[in-house]
């Protein structure tokens, strides 16, 4: 636990580096507590090493720890897909927090926040399968006016 909070302690002071070498501490003296793990991820994702971040709560989930503690964990695998833009993957972990939390109703999550999600990447999924044609066409009119300024840039060149 002492290394949990020094790894807080400078989480908080913005040393990521810090913050990460102290839960990983944590972890070698604790491998069974899911707490570490958790830290662990927020650090990562702060650092920018989502695949990392996936990794330790992926980890985390088969640890000991309190069920409001895995509510959290499996927000945050579901927030990562997300911003992953994995949407079957986000769709599928949003569904795992919700029935999560009604199996679990003391762990203190947000059950309407799933639903909402999912609808979200629903409509995320239809937006993109919709405007898959219009940006086709835009691709396509910028190779055609790209093409077009390539052969009046050789038009121009012939004139002087």
């Amino acid at each position: 636990m002492e290394q949990v909070l020094k790894g807080q302690a400078s989480f908080v002071a913005r040393d990521i580096p810090g913050a990460i070498a102290a839960f990983q501490e944590a972890i070698k003296l604790d491998p069974a507590r899911m707490l570490g793990f958790y830290r662990l991820g927020e650090a990562m994702l702060e650092s920018g090493n989502l695949t990392e971040a996936e990794t330790a709560w992926t980890t985390a989930l088969g640890k000991k720890g309190t069920d409001e503690l895995q509510a959290k964990v499996l927000f945050c695998l579901a927030d990562l897909r997300e911003r992953q833009k994995n949407w079957q993957g986000t769709k599928d972990a949003w569904g795992a927090y919700a029935t999560f939390l009604t199996s679990n109703p003391k762990a203190g999550g947000y059950p309407a926040t799933a639903a909402e999600r999912q609808k979200q990447v629903d409509r995320r999924i239809k937006d993109e399968k919709d405007y898959a044609a219009v940006k086709e066409r835009i691709v396509q009119r910028e190779a055609e006016r790209q093409k077009e300024a390539e052969e009046n840039a050789k038009k121009d060149k012939l004139n002087r």
